[in-house]
């Protein structure tokens, strides 16, 4: 380990043998990044290790409790250049470790799904797919087989079941189970290790008996980890059914044993906060995360990406987008830098 001694006026001067080892030169650009113990001295360059890319925000169902039912964004889908800029981009963060196709529209109606599928996949990272799993039929879950799609994220809760029927789906969980044991056992037939499974719950006062019956779900579908999250209500009616400051936490079972392959896992579940407030963490910070809209929009996480109210303890709040570049624009180096 070298030292590193700050001299008069806050000069500083890098041992030689530290210049040599790491190829620095004149012009090179380092920051300082604060750590736990102490300073981190990085190269100056994109950090980015996680996209979230919405490609559409149209969706399949009508979820009442959808941020869709009151924002004030146009809907739409990203072009297929808006896409492919995206994916160029992302090649100049050396550190990118996942790509998440998702956002709060339904990816799997695109029309060029599959092409921005396999174009992703070019770029020989993690990926991740966020969907509510109607559409994942045979053809489409050999296609993201190929494509070597590692993670299925899926939506399921009572109000996507309410959705069901709205739309006069009268089969929609046991179509959405079905679609995910098919994918599965494609894969094991192939072969090929199946994608890890993840289910997202959105809990409620109306829904809370379903949460003691989620784990024993993930194992019979073979999912590693459940998602559960609070309610942000974005009308006054929808604010009754929040668990915001319960005394008590959410009540969740433990995990179970899963096998994979030759390996045996123990599924989670990652609940959430219960408490309303200020905090001092973000996830989107803490992975080194960008989310890209539909029109190429880049914002620093889910929540700045669309425009929209909520209400808590009886006050409305607005939120308003918040884009730091647009891929059309900009590289997306430079709009990260």
């Amino acid at each position: 380990m070298s030292e590193i001694r700050i001299e008069e006026h806050g000069r500083l001067t890098l041992p030689a043998d530290y210049v040599a080892r790491h190829g620095l030169e004149a012009g090179t650009r380092l920051v300082f990044e604060p750590i736990e113990d102490g300073l981190a001295l990085r190269f100056a360059r994109p950090d980015a290790r996680r996209a979230y890319i919405e490609v559409t925000t149209r969706c399949n169902l009508n979820c009442a409790v959808c941020v869709r039912q009151v924002w004030r964004d146009d809907p739409g889908d990203m072009s297929w250049e808006t896409f492919q800029a995206v994916i160029e981009g992302l090649r100049a963060f050396p550190e990118l470790r996942r790509v998440t196709l998702g956002g709060f529209g339904e990816p799997l109606i695109h029309p060029r799904f599959l092409e921005m599928l396999t174009l992703a996949a070019g770029l020989g990272v993690g990926m991740t797919l966020t969907t509510n799993g109607l559409l994942l039929d045979e053809a489409m879950a050999e296609r993201l087989l190929d494509a070597h799609l590692d993670t299925v994220v899926i939506s399921l809760d009572t109000v996507h079941v309410q959705a069901y029927q709205q739309a006069r789906l009268t089969d929609g969980v046991d179509r959405v189970l079905d679609n995910l044991r098919r994918l599965q056992e494609m894969a094991r037939a192939q072969g090929r290790v199946p994608p890890r499974l993840g289910l997202e719950f959105v809990v409620m006062h109306s829904n809370l008996e379903w949460v003691e019956q989620l784990p024993n779900l993930a194992q019979q579908l073979g999912a590693s980890f459940i998602i559960l999250s609070n309610l942000l209500p974005h009308t006054p009616e929808l604010a009754t059914e929040t668990l915001y400051d319960q005394e008590q936490p959410l009540q969740v079972s433990g995990g179970w044993a899963l096998k994979v392959g030759d390996w045996l896992l123990w599924g989670v579940v990652r609940a959430p906060r219960m408490k309303w407030g200020a905090w001092r963490r973000c996830r989107f910070i803490e992975e080194r995360a960008m989310i890209i809209g539909w029109d190429g929009g880049v914002s620093p996480c889910y929540a700045l990406m669309h425009s929209y109210p909520y209400y808590i303890y009886g006050r409305r709040k607005e939120v308003s987008r918040h884009v730091l570049g647009n891929v059309y624009e900009q590289p997306l180096a430079d709009i990260w830098a």
